[in-house]
């Protein structure tokens, strides 16, 4: 048995299986980065969601006082003319008044609501795709030993044949 072959072939198999390892680990440490991206991006979306309903309903407060203040101009612009609002025409446009700004109230709640659940839908996602690249990262540290498993069978195999040429 020739003690150059079989160390070369010790080296061979051992720097194969460690290549195999470390590059499994490699990958595995990549797709857990991507992970963590996923996951900040996750967070962030539910602060926006959560961001843009507040907003939305101060947006929406802020829409009441400028009702309340139009209402409150128009119905001293009846009274001043000799109109009470209680009756007619005056009661019919504050009537109505009040009903659109219902109806604006209501469009801007539901906005701001799709608009938030949008921004959940995204978070959701960003969580999935986080758990498929901690998979991806098992799978890749699991490859990485096969490899080596592999690469260490072949190395025993060569030896093998080695040792039976040199005693044959």
């Amino acid at each position: 048995m020739d003690p150059i072959k079989i160390a070369l072939s010790v080296a061979s198999t051992a720097a194969s299986a460690a290549s195999a390892v470390a590059q499994g680990n490699a990958q595995a440490r990549a797709f857990e980065w991507n992970a963590q991206v996923n996951d900040r991006n996750a967070q962030a979306a539910d602060a926006a969601g959560e961001q843009l309903y507040h907003t939305e309903k101060v947006k929406i407060e802020k829409f009441r006082d400028e009702f309340e203040k139009l209402n409150a101009s128009t119905s001293q612009g009846f009274r001043y003319n000799g109109w009470m609002a209680d009756g007619d025409t005056p009661l019919l446009v504050a009537l109505a008044n009040a009903s659109e700004a219902d109806e604006e109230i209501q469009t801007m709640d539901y906005n701001a609501r799709v608009g938030q659940a949008e921004l959940k839908e995204e978070g959701v996602q960003q969580r999935m795709e986080a758990d498929l690249k901690r998979m991806y990262a098992d799978n890749a540290r699991k490859a990485g030993m096969f490899k080596a498993g592999q690469s260490l069978l072949s190395g025993g195999s060569d030896m093998y044949m080695i040792s039976n040429y040199a005693m044959g």
